[in-house]
């Protein structure tokens, strides 16, 4: 009985349905608890999944945790380093990036003994993002390459199309704002023509990030506004947040302040609920260029020295460079080689400043 109901929940999750298939997964897994220890195993990584694509990472990792053991016990080694990976995958996304990278790379190294192209690619792909976190953004670049080119000899249009907006993300932070553009068209194409509609959601987000680092403000709002409508609708409550940050830093760019702050607090009290530490940092930074185009330098510095003692603290090498720079403008003394350091090519002129 719960096999039909798992299943149910699977193609739910597959319809971008995330809430329904939670309720699904949950009434499954109070059915198979005491029964069947596999099908617990299946719901347990279909919720830590189903979870994972919400942005409740921490419900995510405490399912996939307890997922592990029990593939251990039921001597089921794929299906433990499936949750492994996951875990890894929840852990990046709290930013514990050394953590995610030793799950991940765990996972993949069993993948590729096993000749599993599949898992082998996604492990790829799960690396790149942890290294983009890290701020390692060369060899990131590198990785989603690999992932692009394994998911391509399997012809996984989801996959390439994932890899594709891993890309854009990475070259929009090297300052290659027209080869992230060309990648998240990409991956649009891909998505519109797979009808995933969180795919489509975090593509239209990267098209208009890259519209508003090369300056077309009004057609990045476009495509922010169709993927806060996704998210809304799929209930993805941290990619929507880093939507309205992107929103905010448009807004900013075009001197509607008010609307900014507005989106950058609200973007704020998500990213505390769902405990993400590289979203707070944003949030903070972008508060300080409010307020120092306010003209409260005591504030901004203040917000900004909290932004970087949190990058320092994570370990996050590009948050760090941007609170850094930030700091460095506001005594004065603008100071861009951190940048360098990392291989960006970003120009930083005045407030408001377009972070990618």
């Amino acid at each position: 009985m719960a096999e039909g109901i798992i299943q149910k929940a699977e193609r739910l999750r597959d319809a971008s349905l995330y809430a329904d298939a939670l309720r699904e997964l949950k009434r499954a897994l109070r059915l198979c608890r005491t029964a069947d220890g596999e099908e617990s195993l299946r719901c347990l990584l279909s919720l830590g999944d189903t979870y994972r694509m919400t942005g409740d990472f921490i419900k995510a990792a405490a399912y996939y945790t307890e997922a592990m053991p029990l593939a251990g016990k039921l001597k089921d080694p794929d299906s433990k380093m499936d949750a492994t990976a996951g875990l890894g995958l929840s852990l990046r996304a709290l930013g514990r990036w050394k953590e995610a990278l030793r799950l991940i790379n765990k996972a993949g190294a069993y993948y590729r003994k096993r000749k599993d192209k599949e898992g082998t690619a996604f492990s790829l792909w799960a690396e790149a993002g942890a290294l983009r976190i890290q701020g390692d953004i060369k060899k990131a670049v590198g990785t989603f390459k690999k992932a692009l080119a394994a998911f391509s000899s399997l012809n996984d249009r989801s996959g390439i199309g994932y890899c594709l907006c891993g890309l854009g993300g990475t070259t929009r932070v090297m300052g290659l704002y027209k080869d992230s553009l060309g990648y998240y068209k990409a991956a649009n194409e891909i998505f519109i023509r797979l009808n995933d509609a969180f795919g489509r959601a975090y593509s239209h987000c990267g098209i208009g990030n890259a519209m508003r680092m090369d300056g077309d403000y009004a057609g990045a709002m476009i495509h922010f506004r169709r993927a806060a409508r996704l998210y809304k609708k799929m209930g993805d409550i941290v990619s929507y947040s880093y939507t309205l940050w992107s929103a905010a830093k448009t807004r900013m760019a075009v001197g509607k302040y008010t609307d900014a702050e507005k989106n950058l607090k609200e973007a704020g009290v998500l990213f505390k609920k769902t405990k993400d530490p590289r979203g707070i940092i944003y949030v903070r930074l972008g508060l300080a260029e409010l307020r120092l185009l306010e003209g409260s330098r005591a504030k901004a510095k203040a917000l900004t020295l909290s932004a970087l003692e949190e990058a320092r603290g994570y370990g996050f090498g590009v948050e760090k460079c941007h609170a850094g720079f930030l700091l460095s403008y506001i005594n004065g003394k603008p100071d861009g080689r951190c940048y360098n350091k990392l291989g960006l090519r970003l120009s930083l002129t005045s407030v408001p400043f377009d972070f990618p």
